[in-house]
């Protein structure tokens, strides 16, 4: 679970969870809303692009997917110094994502 991981101290396993828990989410509102089909999963929020504009209802979930996604050059691939601000909006983001994705899928 996400909620156990220390955000500063391990940091790369939690952006890399927010990161995939938080694209699984993504695609389960996308298919729920029929926006993609159930064999075409996006791997990033801008890949592969989608066939349709992103709806105004997902732009904030689109926003803050990519937030998370852009932490990874940098922190996970590079050599920036971690920041503690970067990994509470991270867990701010995924928890965003969370939770739309949670009362999409009530519906």
């Amino acid at each position: 679970m996400i909620k156990k991981l220390d955000p500063n101290g391990d940091y790369e396993t939690s952006v890399e969870a927010c990161m995939l828990a938080g694209t699984h989410l993504l695609n389960a509102t996308l298919h729920k809303r029929s926006i993609t089909k159930e064999k075409s999963d996006l791997l990033h929020s801008d890949k592969p692009a989608l066939d349709v504009p992103v709806p105004a209802e997902l732009q904030q979930v689109f926003s803050a997917m990519k937030f998370i996604e852009d932490l990874r050059p940098d922190y996970l691939r590079g050599t920036k110094r971690w920041s503690a601000e970067d990994g509470k909006r991270c867990m701010e983001s995924y928890r965003s994502v969370k939770a739309f994705a949670e009362k999409v899928l009530a519906e």
